[in-house]
């Protein structure tokens, strides 16, 4: 019998996908909680809008896919605030406007790129560390562990650091960790950092390179202090782990190692303004009240920031959907703010407290969404016992959709800090991590390939729930200066 040529080809192209690397993974079984039926409430009508017309992924997809990576000071962050003063006007918000801030000098990425001209002539990934200065083209030096974590340890190594590209992270190190940074004093560990910066300038180093904090060859970012011309500030990148230890055995093998690295960000010419977005449907008896819900717009640019913060950013525009498409009316002022700056210091969400902080007193609390896709499980109550009773009264309705947690642990990585430091009731969502903080978070993985819809969808149910509830319940939130002590080390899983 002659073969079948069909045949052969179905039967080779079975095998062949039997052998596929791209064969489709298994998704892993959902956290979020089914629900069998909605109440005629209206956080039910929320419940019910979002999860059957939500378009919260959907714009996921556009900032990341269209607009894309969003540092502040850039013009596709502009881009993305223009995109979302139009969202906002088409969702029927009212009073949508910007607020300009002064930000500093804008930076931009270049070609980044690192070479061994010693041992194994390997090329590998280096990733700039944004807002520091580029290497005015390659520069050649030899590999130095310095792993000094004070300036006090940094005085070890004088005498020994000209011409030299150091290696600043020890994941090996076995010393007893130092104590709190600066004591607990921000100013003071600052100001030591510059004069660490300043000692290695005056010794002549070229560059310094640290690990990246993420595994399976992942990179990793973050902001140096370059926004302010006059602080000293050295060529500086990331090393995903893999390439690092390697530098790191060969340089324990005491033989010269000597590296090749270009790092090619450029500094715009002046200081830029950056924007906050603002937006709002107005309640009714207590338009005078505000409760804001917000996330970041601006991101890192290693990705396309989906998970940090397009997911924020769009819960807070679905949030203004939702409550559009079901006519509900709240008695407070729903004000929604994409704040920038959030990646350089919480930049945007401070501007806009100082220029309110005549305002502060009429916000009945402050809701922000910024750790990814992962479902909401609660919110972080800052200290404020005060405010657990109403608290635990908004997110009631959403008991059943696994949103529960009313801890009173203190979260400072993210905008509501600006507002909690001033005395107002600010609460960041606690979400499910998913794989935020091991893999998308600051790290070129961040697309929204990792959204999971579900956990997100349910995100933007938690959210749009405990606005309304805060927005039309009788009490007041109590306002004033929480007094903490400092905190214990954050766990691995808490936002840097």
């Amino acid at each position: 019998m002659r073969p079948n040529p069909v045949l052969l080809t179905v039967a080779l192209t079975a095998a062949l996908q039997a052998q596929s690397p791209f064969q489709p993974a298994t998704p892993p079984p959902s956290p979020v909680p089914v629900l069998a039926s909605y109440p005629d409430t209206p956080a039910g009508k929320l419940l019910r809008e979002i999860k059957e017309h939500s378009g919260v992924v959907a714009r996921v997809e556009y900032l990341a896919d269209m607009i894309g990576p969003r540092l502040t000071g850039s013009e596709p962050l502009r881009r993305a605030q223009a995109w979302a003063m139009a969202e906002a006007k088409a969702l029927g918000a009212v009073n949508v406007h910007e607020e300009a801030y002064d930000f500093g000098l804008a930076w931009t990425r270049g070609t980044d790129s690192a070479r061994l001209l010693t041992q194994n002539g390997l090329r590998f990934r280096v990733d700039q560390l944004a807002w520091s200065p580029a290497t005015k083209g390659p520069v050649q030096g030899e590999l130095l562990l310095v792993d000094a974590r004070n300036l006090e340890e940094l005085q070890a190594f004088k005498g020994r650091l000209k011409g030299r590209i150091l290696l600043r992270s020890n994941p090996d190190d076995k010393r007893p960790p130092l104590g709190r940074r600066g004591g607990g004093d921000m100013a003071a560990f600052q100001a030591e950092q510059t004069a660490m910066t300043q000692f290695l300038i005056d010794e002549g180093a070229l560059a310094t390179l640290s690990m990246s904090g993420r595994k399976n060859g992942l990179s990793f970012t973050t902001a140096g202090p370059g926004r302010d011309p006059k602080k000293p500030a050295l060529p500086a990148a990331y090393v995903p782990q893999e390439p690092y230890r390697m530098l790191l055995r060969q340089v324990a093998r005491q033989e010269p190692v000597r590296l090749e690295l270009s790092l090619g960000g450029a500094f715009s010419a002046k200081p830029v303004q950056a924007h906050n977005v603002v937006a709002e449907i107005k309640g009714t008896d207590k338009a005078n009240e505000v409760v804001i819900v917000g996330g970041h717009l601006d991101s890192w640019d290693l990705g396309t920031g989906a998970t940090d913060n397009a997911t924020g950013s769009a819960v807070c525009l679905e949030v203004l959907r939702a409550l559009q498409a079901t006519g509900l009316q709240p008695r407070r002022t729903l004000r929604i703010i994409l704040w920038s700056g959030e990646e350089q210091g919480l930049l945007g969400s401070r501007a806009y407290v100082e220029a309110h902080k005549a305002e502060l007193d009429a916000i009945q609390a402050v809701l922000v969404h910024d750790m990814g896709t992962g479902m909401v499980k609660g919110f972080e109550l800052q200290g404020r016992e005060n405010c657990r009773g109403l608290m635990a009264q908004a997110i009631a309705p959403l008991n059943d959709l696994g949103v529960r947690e009313l801890p009173l642990r203190t979260m400072n990585g993210t905008d509501h800090a600006a507002y909690d430091r001033a005395g107002v009731p600010a609460f960041a969502a606690i979400q499910e991590s998913v794989d935020y903080f091991e893999g998308t978070h600051h790290s070129q993985m961040d697309f929204p390939d990792h959204v999971r819809p579900d956990q997100l969808i349910q995100g933007a149910q938690a959210m749009a729930v405990t606005a309304w509830e805060l927005l039309n319940m009788e009490g007041r939130l109590p306002h004033g200066i929480v007094a903490r002590t400092p905190a214990p080390p954050a766990p691995a899983a808490a936002k840097p």
